[in-house]
């Protein structure tokens, strides 16, 4: 994986393109088209890359191995870029028909969202089904060369690998051997009685909001959008896009645009959440009138901007800052000419208000329009608390399940249900947390009471009745808490 991701733009590498395409760019201008998000030049690099890469793999690698003993097990190893894997040739559903099995990897280092570790190997398995056999991390900071990794990210690494797969190889063996690797592999010991509790209690199905599980080649702007969501408490489960049916929650980001015709979702009775990026390229008529209907806009001027700079956050009437040593102004967007619709959050920057979310009936679908997705760490650090609950309102509606910290602003902690009657509330704060988990009985069950079955945490008391049940729980800081609910 990463030597194709150094030597995947070289002159001979281009020379074979132009050769394959009948084009005849310079190095330069292939470079030019690709930051410039060309969307013809970025699908045939991807083309070209998933070519060689596939004549490398089966021509290079198994045929040999396999003729030298045909016994031998090749597996695949692949890094954690996820994103990028289309452009460098990582076609998972086409290598893995080639490998006995894949292992992905699950490295976040620091500067990145920890929950990619976990969301990856869904990602993948959603692909390539049972050819997935477990993952991989190593030691490295990813910020500088050869530096090392800390060591709470390192278990946050560990954590969520294990919250999703039963075989996790630490990489690699000689470094771990080296004196400076000590505590981690102390660490990594001393996590694993607490790792086997919590993984007997787990199941491969899970529950959230659903994110197709497509690989596409395109430059977005959203990058990771999925990563971020994971750590504000929205759980995301990656499916087959041939397993969606109606009164699902799909989550369309730009990822999905030209890709995936989510319009013909929405008049099959699926739901969907639009993101920033997506609702933008909508607004902009990438998807024609249909788009326009669909996100209930203007026909004349869907777009009034693509940002602006907002004061404060209105929900029903009250108003909400998130002031405390921290920038006044956020930015929103993009900014929509509205027309119909139910507006669930607005922003004000002093003398106007604009719906950032809001919900449109479309047919038999709600269409859910998410415009404060645009600027991620924004929303995960920076917007108060009212624009992550609002979120996580439109997914307890779907799963029936959420978790909401008691604390005025939140972040850096994850939900992971699974549809067992077990779920995962994993802290990735220094300090501790007190949280609400909030049950729908209607889409989970009865629940008379919950118990602490794993990792470090304790449940504070259950309240509610008939319909809604509420329990209280305390996690430790950098620390997992599984819940049985009963």
């Amino acid at each position: 994986d990463d030597f194709w991701a150094q030597w995947c733009h070289s002159d001979h590498d281009v020379e074979l393109f132009n050769d394959m395409f009948g084009l005849s760019l310079t190095r330069g201008e292939l470079m030019r088209a690709i930051r410039n998000n060309d969307r013809r030049i970025l699908d045939l690099w991807a083309r070209y890359s998933a070519t060689v890469m596939l004549d490398v793999s089966e021509n290079f690698v198994i045929k040999p191995a396999k003729e030298a003993n045909r016994n031998v097990r090749v597996n695949l190893k692949v890094a954690e870029w996820r994103e990028d894997f289309a452009h460098r040739g990582l076609v998972l559903s086409k290598l893995a028909n080639l490998f006995d099995s894949i292992y992905i990897g699950t490295e976040s280092r620091e500067g990145t969202e920890q929950y990619n570790s976990f969301l990856i190997t869904e990602y993948a398995r959603a692909i390539v089904g049972g050819k997935l056999k477990g993952v991989w991390f190593d030691t490295f900071n990813g910020l500088y060369s050869g530096v090392i990794i800390s060591p709470n990210i390192y278990l946050r690494q560990l954590w969520f690998s294990a919250l999703t797969t039963g075989e996790i190889v630490l990489f690699d063996a000689y470094s771990l051997t080296l004196e400076n690797r000590a505590r981690y592999v102390e660490s990594v010991k001393a996590e694993e009685p607490v790792i086997k509790g919590i993984y007997s209690n787990q199941t491969m199905d899970k529950l959230g909001i659903l994110m197709p599980a497509v690989q596409t080649s395109g430059v977005v702007f959203e990058k990771y959008i999925h990563d971020y969501l994971g750590m504000v408490g929205i759980p995301i489960r990656p499916i087959d896009p041939g397993k969606i049916k109606e009164g699902d929650y799909v989550l369309v980001t730009e990822h999905l645009i030209g890709v995936m015709d989510v319009v013909e979702l929405a008049r099959r009775g699926v739901n969907l959440v639009v993101t920033s990026s997506a609702s933008e390229l909508i607004a902009e008529g990438a998807l024609g009138y249909d788009g326009i209907e669909l996100l209930g806009l203007a026909k004349d001027n869907p777009l009034l901007s693509p940002v602006i700079d907002v004061l404060y956050f209105v929900r029903g009437s009250h108003t909400y800052q998130h002031m405390y040593r921290r920038p006044q102004a956020s930015p929103i967007g993009p900014v929509l000419n509205v027309t119909s619709g139910k507006v669930l959050l607005e922003a004000s920057d002093g003398v106007n208000r604009y719906p950032v979310i809001y919900v449109n009936e479309y047919g038999k679908s709600r269409v859910y329009v998410v415009n404060v997705t645009k600027y991620a760490p924004y929303l995960k650090d920076y917007y108060p608390e009212v624009v992550r609950r609002t979120l996580r309102d439109i997914v307890f509606e779907y799963i029936g399940l959420r978790v909401d910290p008691e604390a005025s602003f939140a972040s850096n902690f994850s939900l992971i249900p699974y549809t067992n009657r077990h779920l995962v509330v994993y802290n990735m704060n220094n300090h501790p947390i007190n949280a609400v988990v909030t049950i729908d009985t209607g889409k989970l069950g009865n629940v008379t009471n919950a118990v602490a079955v794993g990792g470090r945490g304790s449940v504070r008391g259950v309240e509610g009745g008939d319909k809604v049940v509420r329990i209280r729980v305390n996690v430790e800081g950098e620390s997992p808490l599984m819940i049985k609910l009963t």
